[in-house]
């Protein structure tokens, strides 16, 4: 499977998911996120790198929609959708990355691969911390308030080194 494949795949899981979740506005939501898909697959087939953002930001948005219409519950899956939309976004640069034929060493795209799956993992990693601080009890004492305010510190930390790094992998 190609990476742009898998990244429209990608976008698929989270739309799906989103319109899963609410049978009633199943068509709203879906609608949004086939137009969201669209904009993907012109990003994709044309190579128009800088609507890449709108539309995974349509995708946010979808998922978005169906967390306000849900309730006021914190959906568990909730760090699988940011992963998978995360996920989406790197295969589909990568992919439009490929299009220009350079010379590079052998074992680059096996790096890229690693880096790519070490940040979904990390962001899943760090979304789960930050859902499953967001769904305990409040009001459980210190030690949780500090636990809470470590992980937000750490998440933020964690998000500005990695927009620090400058595309050829050193630090500024």
């Amino acid at each position: 499977m190609t990476l742009a494949a898998l990244s429209a795949v990608s976008y698929a899981a989270v739309v799906t998911y989103a319109a899963s979740r609410e049978a009633k506005l199943a068509p709203v939501v879906a609608s949004v996120g086939a137009l969201g898909a669209a904009l993907l697959l012109f990003v994709l087939v044309r190579g128009h790198d800088d609507l890449l953002g709108w539309a995974l930001a349509i995708g946010g948005i979808v998922y978005a929609m169906t967390l306000v219409l849900h309730g006021s519950q914190v959906d568990e899956a909730a760090p699988l959708a940011g992963a998978a939309l995360l996920g989406c976004g790197e295969l589909a640069a990568w992919s439009l990355d490929e299009r220009w034929p350079a010379k590079a060493d052998r074992g680059l795209a096996a790096s890229r691969a690693v880096a790519v799956g070490g940040l979904c993992l990390a962001g899943l990693a760090a979304a789960t911390i930050v859902v499953s601080l967001a769904a305990a009890p409040v009001g459980r004492g210190l030690g949780w308030t500090v636990l809470g305010a470590t992980a937000a510190v750490l998440v933020v930390a964690t998000a500005a080194r990695l927009a620090r790094r400058r595309p050829d992998g050193e630090g500024r």
